[in-house]
C-alpha cells in the first residue's frame, strides 16, 4: 500500500538563523529580525480549511514559541508534533539545552492540543546522533528529520533507539534537476503542482511526505507578501498537489499512523 503524509511546519514567518543567537528570527522586512508570527497564523487558517474541505489529517510540526503566541485550537484534529522552540539549531546545542528546548516544546504542545506529541522535525531539518539520542526521553517515538533518495520503496524504518524514520525524499525531475518533496518552491514560483504529483507517482509502496511551512501560504521568501490573488492561487495549487496524489490512489496519514500501519517497516 502507499501512504501519504502531508506535513506543515508551523514555526515563525520566514524563519531565519540570527548570527550569535540560539533562537532563530524572521527575515528583515524593514523592521529588523525580531520574529513575526502573523503570516504564520493566517497561512495555518488556510491550510486547516483546505485539510476540512480535503476530509484528511496533516501532520503540524509546531515551534513551541510560535504555539504560544498564535490562536491554534484549530489542530486537534490533526497529529501536532515538535519542531523545536524557538526553531533553534539543535544540532549546535549541548545536551542540557536540547533537553530544556524540548521539555520547554512538548509543555507547548500539551497545553495546546491537551496530547502528549510522539512526533519530531528538527528546525532546518539539521539532526545528528546527539538530539536522535534524547528524543525517547520526551516521549518521541517517530521522526521526519531526514531526507532519502526517491525510490520505488520507501518504507519506515526503525532505529536502533527504537524511533521509527519517516523520512522525506528528494531526487531529480526529468530535467535533471533536484527536487525534494517540499513545496516551498512552489510557493516561490519556481515549481508547478504537477512536479509534485510525478514525484509521487514513482513511489510504488510505502510513504510519500510532503512538506510545507504555513508562513508559505501567505508569505514568501523572496517576494514578501503576497496579494490576494496571489495567495489565492498559492492555496490553489496545494489542493491540487493534495487530490493528484490522493487520486492516484495513495492513503491520508498521519506520521505515526503510517509507522505503525505500513507492515514491512524496516530494522
Amino acid at each position: 500500500m502507499r501512504a501519504f503524509c502531508f506535513t506543515v511546519d508551523l514555526d515563525r514567518d520566514v524563519n531565519t538563523p540570527v548570527p550569535g543567537e540560539i533562537p532563530a528570527g524572521s527575515v528583515d522586512r524593514g523592521a529588523g529580525t525580531s520574529p513575526r508570527f502573523g503570516s504564520a497564523r493566517a497561512g495555518l487558517d488556510v491550510l486547516l480549511g483546505i485539510l476540512s474541505d480535503a476530509g484528511m489529517r496533516a501532520t503540524f510540526f509546531a515551534e513551541g514559541r510560535t504555539l504560544e503566541t498564535i490562536s491554534a485550537g484549530g489542530l486537534s484534529r490533526h497529529e501536532v508534533g515538535v519542531h523545536g522552540y524557538d526553531h533553534e539549531d539543535m544540532t549546535s546545542m549541548s545536551g542540557r539545552d536540547i533537553r530544556e528546548c524540548m521539555s520547554k516544546a512538548v509543555g507547548s504542545v500539551r497545553s495546546t492540543v491537551g496530547r502528549d506529541p510522539t512526533a519530531f522535525r528538527a528546525p532546518y531539518m539539521k539532526m545528528n546522533d546527539a538530539v536522535l539520542g534524547i528524543l525517547p526521553e520526551f516521549g518521541i517515538k517517530y521522526d521526519s528529520s531526514v531526507y532519502v533518495p526517491l525510490n520505488a520503496s520507501i518504507m519506515p524504518r526503525v532505529l536502533p533507539n527504537g524511533i521509527t524514520e519517516i523520512p522525506v525524499p528528494e531526487g531529480t525531475d526529468s530535467s535533471g534537476k533536484k527536487i525534494a518533496a517540499y513545496l516551498w518552491p512552489m510557493h516561490e514560483g519556481r515549481r508547478k503542482p504537477d512536479d509534485y504529483v510525478k514525484m509521487a507517482s514513482e513511489v510504488e509502496e510505502g510513504v510519500f511526505v510532503l512538506a510545507t511551512h504555513t508562513w508559505h501560504m501567505t508569505e514568501s521568501r523572496d517576494g514578501g507578501m503576497m496579494t490576494p490573488d496571489q495567495a489565492s492561487r498559492n492555496a490553489e495549487n496545494v489542493r491540487t498537489v493534495l487530490e493528484g496524489i490522493i487520486g492516484m490512489g495513495f492513503e491520508p496519514m498521519s506520521v505515526p499512523e503510517a509507522a505503525e500501519y505500513l507492515p514491512n517497516a524496516g530494522n
